[in-house]
């Protein structure tokens, strides 16, 4: 098949299907995420191992929601993790499965996640890479953060603290030991998280609005990190 009727993709979860075959989730540049059947798989013969963070270039062919994958090689070294990088890269897998709907492509949001990917074995601790990814996951789903102004549309006092309501923002209580400090809604909107008080903020900050977005599904790979 000619190279140029491949697109760029990664594994983003594969499971055994029949004797031979696997039922492969795929986050794909230009047809974003898409799940096929991959025949003949596991013989080795037909494809190269698919495997998640391993870049690919793949062909998919169907009109139905699963499609038959086609074509796929190797497009690069895969990205490697391990311990707790790995456990990462399978949350940020996790939230592109659960958050994105199929057949809704985004080459932003592709480019991102690759970003994220190639990132994590680069950064200690990990949470700079996470927020980021979050943050601009959000907004491509089109629940951007309400950053720069309250929800009386006062701007934010990096030395005030604030709850957060995810439909009108950050609201300022008064109370010394509300959540969130103003100058973690700087750090979000510009994914600055060098400080370690604003990356234990941003973490808790993040899961409340990713739960609240993902209405009742569990993240199971957080359950990893305990």
């Amino acid at each position: 098949m000619p190279a140029s009727v491949l697109s760029p993709a990664f594994v983003l979860h594969a499971r055994r299907y029949g004797d031979t075959s696997q039922l492969v989730e795929l986050f794909d540049r230009e047809q974003g995420r898409a799940v096929c059947v991959a025949k003949g798989a596991l013989t080795g013969k037909r494809f190269p191992r698919l495997q998640p963070f391993q870049p690919l270039l793949i062909a998919l062919s169907g009109r139905g929601e699963v499609q038959n994958l086609t074509a796929a090689e190797i497009a690069g070294p895969p990205v490697h993790l391990t311990g707790k990088q790995l456990y990462c890269g399978l949350y940020v897998n996790e939230l592109v499965l659960k958050l994105t709907a199929r057949a809704d492509p985004s080459s932003v949001l592709y480019d991102d996640y690759v970003k994220a990917l190639t990132g994590l074995p680069n950064q200690t601790p990990a949470d700079p890479v996470l927020r980021t990814f979050e943050v601009k996951l959000l907004h491509h789903l089109g629940h951007a953060l309400i950053l720069d102004r309250d929800a009386n549309g006062s701007a934010i006092d990096p030395d005030r603290r604030y709850c957060y309501e995810v439909e009108s923002g950050p609201e300022c209580s008064g109370q010394p030991d509300a959540p969130f400090s103003g100058k973690l809604f700087d750090a979000l909107g510009s994914c600055t998280f060098d400080d370690v008080q604003i990356q234990r903020e941003a973490r808790v900050f993040m899961r409340a609005v990713l739960d609240h977005h993902l209405e009742g599904r569990a993240i199971r790979s957080r359950d990893l990190f305990r």
